[in-house]
């Protein structure tokens, strides 16, 4: 699937497939690098295909959830290790606001 769906969007796509298996394959293919888990929004996690880093802007009222594409800011990485002495080998940024559907309806 495109997007970011939840467990329950897949199953809704194939409903011949349990919850529970469609959970535990999703929790196997985080483990194994494939997939990545966004635990933003509604409270519901949704995934997408493990692909090049990029961000996510996430909208406040649906939960829905686009990629936004920039350069990674691997200088906040090394700021924040110059800072703390911390070793850093990752770093997450999300942008909150509401998506141009959430707009419209007002």
């Amino acid at each position: 699937m495109n997007g970011h769906p939840t467990a329950e969007d897949i199953q809704k796509r194939i409903p011949i497939i349990s919850l529970a298996t469609i959970y535990n394959n999703l929790k196997l293919f985080v483990e194994l690098g494939i997939i990545n888990e966004l635990p933003y929004g509604n409270g519901l996690s949704r995934f997408e295909f493990s692909q090049s880093n990029h961000y996510h802007v996430i909208c406040e009222l649906c939960g829905k959830i686009a990629d936004i594409n920039y350069p990674e800011l691997t200088e906040i990485e090394e700021m924040v290790a110059n800072l703390t002495g911390f070793s850093v080998n990752n770093h997450n940024m999300e942008v909150y606001g509401k998506c141009q559907e959430c707009i419209e309806k007002g």
